[in-house]
């Protein structure tokens, strides 16, 4: 969901919303891709994009379907990820001004940090 503030001609205040509604689960990148992580250990690629969604694919050569399955918490633009601790944490950055921990291996976000201004920054240089 994504909310614009506007001002009219009469100096008030006008609100835009919008949202999306998503099929259950979306196995392809709606937008574009910001950042790619792989674990060689697992064969496994992890996306991370303008949908807000990190999708993890196996990178098996010859497996049907790649896509094994998406982590979801970030409200708006995922713009770095960095896979770390052996492939066992995921970190990532997001246009929310979240940086999220993640467990890699089962898909589930363990923390969420905040801050009122985080500005933009690639993970690798805190890592």
């Amino acid at each position: 969901m994504a909310t614009h503030h506007r001002q009219n001609a009469a100096g008030r205040r006008k609100v835009q919303v919008s949202y999306v509604i998503r099929d259950e689960v979306e196995k392809y990148n709606r937008n574009g891709v910001n950042a790619l992580q792989l674990d060689p250990a697992l064969n496994r690629l992890f996306t991370a994009g303008r949908d807000s969604i990190i999708r993890i694919w196996s990178v098996y050569q010859h497996k049907q379907d790649p896509y094994i399955a998406s982590m979801e918490h970030h409200t708006d633009w995922v713009n770095d990820i960095v896979l770390c601790c052996n492939g066992k944490t995921l970190i990532s950055a997001s246009s929310d001004t979240t940086v999220k921990v993640w467990n890699a291996h089962k898909g589930f976000c363990m923390s969420t940090y905040k801050e009122q201004l985080l500005l933009p920054f690639k993970l690798q240089s805190i890592v």
